[in-house]
């Protein structure tokens, strides 16, 4: 008995000695040495968001009367800088490109349960693999390889870089109104959402002189707008639930992008496309931007003249 007394004794010594060298190591200074300070009182858990609030159940017999639309978000107008930053993580606040990214957990390939999945067509019917979702959100560029020693080109290999949160600059949403003559509503729901980025890609000049070298290798950058694919909205409504929005009229009452997008619709956007025969945008028969703005106005006036005429006074 007294051999094992002193041999558990001499394993807790080793431990302790284990565990002041760990103790000595720098790592332990980047350690946060309380909460982060963000309010003159005490911050209390409130916890986490509930569960996405259901829609409203609703059977086809019941729909009167739907029409489908198409809107465009641009996150460069201020009514939608709440959808845009922060522009990078701070603290509990995250932009919805950040969430979605989150959600899509790319950089952790090896994942393929609880993560919000992308789709090749508008119907969301054809997922990507977690490879071909990795590509939906890089871009690439041949770069030139130097020799070190003798400074001598040796050959070209493919770069990827990886989009960032910050250059989503816009997204495209599908969404239905219907009627309900079970209730006597006129509701919406949205269907999907498409996010766009925009970065500089480097292109090569076709129009380059060799008389007029500057140097620069006749490279130029040119922005380029890309889609990352297609998002069912009600599989990432629950991502939406769970992450705080900033809210421009009252930090202490919290809502969540799901709050802000699905139920308060607080966005600014613009219709560029309408259920039609023909399966066209907007700008396919109207080239002016001023008139498309114009009509995307009279289709959302016949939304809501077809509520109006709903009821009689």
């Amino acid at each position: 008995m007294k051999k094992f007394t002193i041999l558990a004794m001499l394993l807790l010594a080793v431990t302790f000695a284990f565990a002041q060298v760990d103790e000595t190591d720098g790592s332990a200074l980047e350690q946060p040495v309380r909460k982060p300070v963000e309010m003159p009182w005490e911050q209390v858990n409130i916890g986490e968001f509930a569960e996405p609030v259901a829609y409203p159940p609703v059977r086809q017999a019941d729909v009167m009367y739907y029409w489908t639309v198409w809107r465009i978000i641009d996150l460069r107008e201020k009514a939608n800088h709440p959808l845009y930053f922060p522009t990078e993580t701070n603290g509990t606040w995250r932009s919805l490109g950040q969430t979605i990214f989150d959600a899509m957990d790319i950089h952790n390939p090896e994942r393929t349960e609880g993560v919000l999945p992308l789709y090749s067509d508008e119907m969301c019917t054809f997922p990507y693999t977690r490879d071909e979702m990795q590509g939906q959100i890089s871009w690439s560029k041949r770069m030139v390889q130097i020799d070190p020693e003798t400074d001598e080109e040796i050959g070209e290999v493919e770069q990827f870089f990886q989009f960032e949160p910050k250059e989503i600059t816009f997204y495209k949403m599908k969404e239905v109104w219907y009627f309900d003559k079970q209730y006597s509503m006129f509701r919406v729901q949205i269907l999907e959402i498409q996010p766009y980025v925009e970065y500089e890609r480097p292109t090569t000049n076709s129009s380059y002189d060799e008389d007029q070298d500057d140097g620069d290798e006749n490279v130029r950058a040119e922005m380029t707008k890309k889609p990352l694919g297609f998002i069912y909205y009600n599989e990432l409504r629950p991502f939406l639930a769970q992450q705080e929005v900033f809210n421009v009229k009252n930090q202490a009452a919290r809502i969540s992008f799901d709050d802000l997008i699905t139920w308060k619709r607080d966005f600014a956007s613009l219709i560029y496309k309408e259920s039609n025969v023909y399966d066209r945008e907007v700008q396919d028969y109207i080239a002016n931007s001023r008139d498309q703005r114009i009509e995307s106005e009279r289709i959302t006036d016949k939304l809501r003249t077809f509520e109006h005429d709903l009821w009689e006074f």
